[in-house]
């Protein structure tokens, strides 16, 4: 299992791409079995966030558990 505040994730996913790791770090996200994504939605995404999050979605794609969680309401447009 894996934990990350979503701003955390991304901040370890653009430091990744800048020291040559990135491929090493989604192939880690992707043997996790339960990655946790904590406080989404408390930042709007940028064009590469959502390349990356994309990427690691796709990566974990039918391998493991995915959780979300967010303070935010339903209803506020998540």
């Amino acid at each position: 299992m894996r934990y990350f505040r979503s701003s955390r994730l991304f901040e370890a996913l653009t430091m990744a791409s800048g020291d040559g790791s990135f491929v090493k770090l989604l192939l880690q996200l992707a043997k996790t079995d339960v990655l946790i994504i904590d406080d989404w939605g408390l930042d709007v995404l940028n064009q590469k966030q959502s390349k990356d999050l994309l990427e690691v979605m796709e990566d974990r794609h039918g391998l493991g558990a995915t959780i979300v969680t967010s303070q935010l309401s339903f209803h506020s447009g998540l």
